[in-house]
Order: structure tokens, then C-alpha cells, then sequence
């Protein structure tokens, strides 16, 4: 059993409680962390934590914890990483493992150096949809050879923003970024985990003139060249309206073409009447099911899609994304960023 401090309280620290309480094995919840004691105080209580901590250094000195789940603003990912690897705590942290690749780096080779697992808490890999079509790619059932895909995600939000103790997330000056950052790298996780590795990342940043925030990306667009050697075409966007099934992936293939979106996915090949398929719930919610496979790696039972490397490549996409946009040039990720 993992025994967790959980860093930071806000939206995506209730949200891992909660969550270790639907696995109900693995994992228990040791005590909270956050600098705002008022605020980490009504939490507690409400959460029905006991044990609480304002200052993390005193909270990795607490002998019965031996992991930590980072859920803080994403530039603090990397010096409480570091601090945490260095008091032999195993880490688990949001998305995106951290700002830049570099970073990244910085946070695994001080896991690494300190024995502990790193982690990162990437809901998306562990949906019925990624797993369903992760399988596909696989085994070409369905659509055979793949010979292109395309993916498109999003949401509109003219004046892009959160409330409360989650303002930060889209203002630059305090760590948070926009729509292919925040949002994209989830997209890019599962993305990899579904078609495996890009090779060559062009895209383009585009503004409508109806969005309110000229400071952050509106959308990003363009095209990803993968190691398998097909192309896909991406839409990450915060100023289009993407309704019901108009968000998801194509997989076209020389037997079929394949359309899939969060619940479902509907099949058509020369010769069939189309297909239509619907994703079974999962037992555990993809939040349950990322805490048990931390566990699981802590545990040395299993290694799962989001480790710290995995998430670094993920990182180095979405970072080349913003790079090619800016010049206006495609990025080979292994030239960018070799090692990864």
C-alpha cells in the first residue's frame, strides 16, 4: 500500500482523493499539502483527511509517506519533483509532466538517481476509447493498413479562462498557457498511445477574430509525421465549437475507415453496411485506473503508458508544436531534442 501526500489541493488534487478512494486497494491518502491553510483546512475537513501539511518539506519528512502526487501550478512541477526525489519519495504528477523538456529531463534523472518511480497522472490513456483503438492500430482489425489518420479536440470559449484557485492555468505570467499546452497534451498522450511515436511535428497557430485572448493560441493546427511512416492531421482548438461527434479520430485504412469519439465509433468498408460500436463502461473511472498503474510501477509489477520518459516525449510535441508554429518550419523531434 503507497502511502500519499497529496501536493496541492485545488480541482486536480480532490480529484486523485477521490479516485484513490474508488480504487480502494494500492494506494491511501496520508495527508494533504497546500501553502493556503485556511483553504487546506475546509478541505481536509470536507475530504475527511486528518493529517495536513502547509510547508512540503515538513511533509517529506513524515516517515510513513513514501509518495507524492504533485498537483500543483506546472512550473512548480520540476523543484518539487527534484526536492521529492531527494527525500526518496516516489512521484506522481499531473499533466504536463513539466514546462519544457529539459525540465522533463531534470525531474527523471533525479528519480533516477534517487531509486524512486516517476509518474504522470495522464487520464486519457486509460479511456475505453484509447484502449479500443490502440487495439485497432494493432491488429488492423477493421480498417486493415492504416494509411493516414486525423484527430480533432477542443472546445469554444471566446474568453478563455478558469475561475477561482484555477485562474492561473491560462495566464502566462503565472505558469499557464493556452489551449495546446493545457489541453493538447493530453491529446498528444493518448495520441502517441493509440499510433505510437511522431517523427516530425508542422503546425500553425491560428486566431479567429472573434476570441478575446491574443496573448494564447486560439487554435493549433497541422500535421504530425509518425515513425511508422503515415501522416496524421491534428486540430487542437479553444474557438470552434466541436459538438457531440464532431471531436475524435479518423483512422482510414486500405480495408475500412474508422471514425471514433468518446463513447463510440462507427466502421465503413467497400462492400459492408457500416458498423456502429459502443465502448462498454469501464469498471474503474481512467483516474482510478491511473493511480493503480503508479502503484503498480512503484511496485515493480508493471510499466504503464504514462511514465516520466513516456511523458516526455509527449512534452517534446507539443513543445516542438509551439517552436514550429513560431518559425514556421517543421521540428524532427529527434534532432530537437535527442535523447528522448
Amino acid at each position: 500500500m503507497i502511502h500519499l501526500a497529496i501536493i496541492g489541493v485545488g480541482w486536480a488534487g480532490q480529484r486523485q482523493v477521490e479516485a484513490i478512494r474508488e480504487l480502494n486497494r494500492k494506494a491511501i491518502v496520508e495527508c494533504l499539502v497546500d501553502k493556503d491553510a485556511a483553504f487546506l483546512a475546509n478541505k481536509a475537513a470536507e475530504l475527511g483527511i486528518s493529517k495536513t501539511y502547509c510547508d512540503l518539506e515538513e511533509a517529506l519528512t513524515d516517515p510513513v509517506v513514501d509518495a507524492v502526487s504533485i498537483c500543483t501550478p506546472h512550473q512548480l512541477h520540476r523543484p518539487m519533483a527534484v526536492l521529492a526525489a531527494a527525500k526518496k519519495k516516489h512521484i506522481l504528477v499531473e499533466k504536463p509532466i513539466a514546462m519544457t523538456v529539459e525540465d522533463a529531463t531534470c525531474m527523471i534523472e533525479a528519480a533516477e538517481a534517487n531509486g524512486v518511480k516517476l509518474y504522470v497522472a495522464e487520464n486519457l490513456c486509460y479511456t475505453p476509447l484509447a484502449r479500443f483503438l490502440r487495439t485497432v492500430v494493432q491488429t488492423g482489425q477493421y480498417v486493415g493498413e492504416l494509411t493516414a489518420a486525423s484527430f480533432t479536440s477542443g472546445f469554444q470559449a471566446r474568453q478563455f479562462g478558469y475561475p477561482g484557485r484555477r485562474v492561473w492555468l491560462t495566464i502566462p505570467e503565472q505558469g499557464g498557457t493556452g489551449t495546446w499546452m493545457l489541453h493538447g497534451i493530453h491529446s498528444i498522450a493518448q495520441l502517441r498511445y493509440i499510433l505510437g511515436e511522431v517523427e516530425r511535428v508542422y503546425l500553425r497557430e491560428h486566431h479567429a477574430r472573434s476570441f478575446e485572448r491574443p496573448d494564447i493560441e486560439g487554435t493549433m493546427s497541422g500535421l504530425l509525421t509518425m515513425e511508422s511512416g503515415i501522416h496524421v492531421s491534428v486540430l487542437q482548438t479553444c474557438e470552434t465549437h466541436l459538438a457531440g461527434r464532431l471531436a475524435g479520430y479518423t483512422l482510414y485504412g486500405d480495408q475500412g475507415t474508422l471514425r471514433a469519439w468518446k463513447t463510440g465509433a462507427e466502421v465503413h468498408r467497400a462492400d459492408h453496411e457500416p458498423l456502429s460500436i459502443t465502448f462498454d463502461p469501464a469498471p474503474l473511472s481512467e483516474y482510478a485506473e491511473e493511480i493503480e498503474a503508479f502503484a503498480d510501477y512503484v511496485a515493480g509489477e508493471s510499466v504503464g503508458p504514462t511514465t516520466g520518459i513516456s511523458e516526455r516525449r509527449s512534452l517534446a510535441v507539443v513543445q516542438a508544436g509551439y517552436e514550429s508554429a513560431a518559425s514556421g518550419q517543421p521540428i524532427y523531434l529527434k534532432a530537437r531534442f535527442n535523447p528522448l
